[in-house]
């Protein structure tokens, strides 16, 4: 299902979008997108120096995937994260998939259970370049409702990685989606992901002092 305002792929989502609270549609028409565009390595690192070493790309969430779990005799866990980012600035394109995901559940007495995921690794292109990064920082929440519903809340909020001999990149994320739904009769489930992020791509090489901004 997808939303035809902010266009996002929701897989295991029904009705309403939860980030834009409007109908979900079966399809959506793809935008165009210059994604046959690439460049060599040497140039985006000499692009990277122009900036000063360091270079930032706003990429959004286009992809997110929801799951849950019941566990006799009322406890409930939820997970979601996010697919995929999509982003450009300035002609140059990102484009990354989660490849790997981390899950983590948790339950306190009586009946309160918490579901937990997030992104551990992610994988893509920037402007055909490839590009890997892997989970630094998680955030971890929970709350609960009466008498036995557990949310729980899981996100990646920054992601690491080498770009060539040259170059590193991190994705610092900073806006998260939190919604909570539930199930007769005390089932809670909570789901958390990365809406929209920034890349950084940063020549460690020439400016080594870049990575500790």
């Amino acid at each position: 299902m997808f939303c035809p305002q902010c266009r996002v792929e929701f897989v295991g989502w029904w009705k309403k979008c939860p980030d834009c609270s409007v109908f979900l549609v079966d399809h959506v028409p793809p935008e165009i997108q210059s994604t046959e565009k690439t460049m060599t390595y040497e140039n985006l690192v000499e692009l990277v120096n122009k900036n000063n070493g360091r270079m930032s790309i706003d990429v959004t969430s286009t992809g997110v995937e929801r799951q849950h779990q019941r566990r006799f005799p009322f406890l409930g866990y939820g997970y979601a994260w996010s697919k995929r980012f999509q982003g450009s600035s300035n002609g140059i394109w990102v484009d990354l998939k989660t490849i790997e995901t981390s899950r983590q559940k948790k339950w306190t007495f009586p009946y309160f259970g918490f579901g937990f995921a997030w992104e551990k690794k992610i994988q893509g292109t920037i402007m055909g370049i490839e590009l890997t990064l892997t989970a630094r920082k998680v955030s971890r929440k929970r709350r609960w409702d009466f008498p036995w519903l557990g949310y729980g809340y899981a996100w990646t909020e920054e992601m690491t990685g080498e770009c060539g001999a040259e170059l590193v990149a991190k994705l610092t994320v900073k806006r998260i989606i939190k919604k909570r739904s539930w199930g007769f009769p005390f089932f809670g489930f909570g789901y958390a992901w990365p809406r929209n992020a920034y890349l950084e791509i940063i020549n460690i090489v020439d400016n080594p002092s870049n990575l500790d901004r």
